[in-house]
């Protein structure tokens, strides 16, 4: 009984919510909590609203990025379902993040719906995680070039500067070999991943205007939210929730940027995330089995 009992219990779900604490924890320890609540009462609503709007778009390029892999797999929905199914996934990575997950979800009900081979729905899932993460890293490189602690080294500032475009041929060539019947749609992909970040971006830069950050120190910020972004995707606490406050927090040791000002900046992000995920709650998937039209018959 014990052993089923242990079989049963959501190990993972309790490592996350353990992590998550201590993150937090950890992050409370280095700031003053009414500070940080200071700056949150600050920003105007005009500018959450739009951030709000900003961010639900980027969703939609993610949608639309997702259903291009999942075409070239042979699995046909509308890009409104897509969009709805991209909520839904949202919603479960938020609300119930140590059970199936956004993704296992989006694949369980494809499968159970559409009867596909779980492979076919597994590999365009994965690689649609993987593009956007090599969009992040292909920002990353491009902020670089802006701070003011790289060395005033003539190689290192070429390899800099082209970093971002050897990045985009090194994956394109990896896309290649790895998955050659996503080759058609690596630049389409890549591009929407491109605009859904450059779209998360914008909301960082509204973000930080609302929080009356200096302008010389967006670059800082920008650079960090992408490096924090990288770091959310690592599944080890509920929702991302205290990793991207740890990063920023890190950071400000060795940079301009302000505890208070990043982890309110965190905090918005991230409750903006959570209004947007809740969509997926309300949405109702309709997805069709595609029709196979009967031959007709001569008469």
């Amino acid at each position: 009984m014990v052993k089923n009992l242990l079989k049963k219990f959501n190990w993972k779900l309790l490592v996350k919510i353990v992590f998550t604490f201590l993150g937090v924890g950890w992050v409370l320890s280095k700031i003053d909590v009414n500070e940080v609540g200071r700056y949150l009462t600050d920003v105007p609503i005009a500018v959450t609203i739009a951030c709000i709007l900003i961010f639900n778009l980027s969703k939609f390029f993610c949608s639309i990025r997702l259903n291009m892999f999942f075409k070239q797999d042979g699995v046909f929905i509308s890009e409104k379902e897509s969009l709805k199914l991209y909520y839904k996934g949202m919603f479960y990575n938020m609300m119930l993040p140590g059970g199936i997950g956004g993704d296992g979800y989006k694949g369980y009900y494809l499968h159970n719906t559409l009867q596909v081979p779980v492979k076919n729905l597994v590999r365009p899932i994965l690689w649609d995680r993987i593009t956007g993460a090599v969009a992040i890293v292909i920002l990353i490189f491009a902020l670089v070039n802006f701070q003011t602690f790289i060395p005033d080294h003539l190689g290192l500032k070429i390899f800099l500067v082209c970093s971002p475009l050897l990045m985009y041929a090194a994956s394109m060539v990896a896309s290649n070999i790895i998955v050659p019947s996503y080759r058609t749609v690596f630049h389409s992909t890549t591009m929407l991943s491109l605009l859904n970040q450059l779209s998360q971006a914008l909301v960082v830069i509204l973000l930080l205007y609302g929080l009356k950050i200096p302008v010389k120190l967006f670059d800082e910020y920008l650079l960090v939210f992408f490096i924090s972004s990288l770091a959310t995707i690592l599944p080890i606490t509920l929702g991302g929730v205290g990793i991207r406050e740890l990063v920023f927090i890190k950071a400000a040791e060795i940079s301009e940027i302000e505890q208070h000002t990043a982890v309110a900046l965190t905090v918005l992000f991230f409750g903006i995330t959570l209004v947007s995920a809740l969509i997926g709650s309300i949405v109702k998937l309709d997805v069709q089995r595609p029709t196979v039209k009967s031959p007709k018959v001569s008469e």
